[in-house]
């Protein structure tokens, strides 16, 4: 399956969303994540970490629905593969979402990050 969803605790028991993202992640996907993380989904504002496992491609159609996300809570992605990586940084810059999202190399950095993001009060 190229995307799995799954509700845990930071180490300092803050609830996230861990999104596992592999294989090819095509519109259908794209559309899944956008539904579950845009106004009215179940994790809605809800801070997310997504893990994107090396060889997942994401189609031009994914990249460009992504973008339609909307206003979220602090989201980070984790990922070794340098184009999974160009293809995020690109996403960023097209849609200007640049302050509640990060990239990260390993899960635990990002894991630290999204605790201490989620620790900070709203703007």
């Amino acid at each position: 399956m190229p995307i799995a969803f799954e509700e845990l605790l930071t180490p300092r028991g803050r609830p996230y969303v861990r999104v596992a993202v592999s294989g090819e992640f095509g519109l259908a996907e794209a559309r899944q994540f956008v539904d579950s993380f845009g106004k009215g989904g179940p994790y809605y504002m809800k801070p997310s970490m997504s893990v994107v496992l090396r060889g997942t491609e994401y189609t031009s159609e994914a990249r460009k629905h992504l973008q339609s996300t909307g206003e979220t809570a602090p989201m980070c992605t984790v990922t070794s593969s340098p184009l999974v990586r160009a293809a995020i940084n690109l996403m960023l810059r097209l849609s200007g979402r640049t302050g509640t999202f990060r990239l990260f190399g390993n899960e635990p950095e990002a894991l630290a990050w999204l605790d201490e993001q989620i620790s900070r009060p709203p703007p």
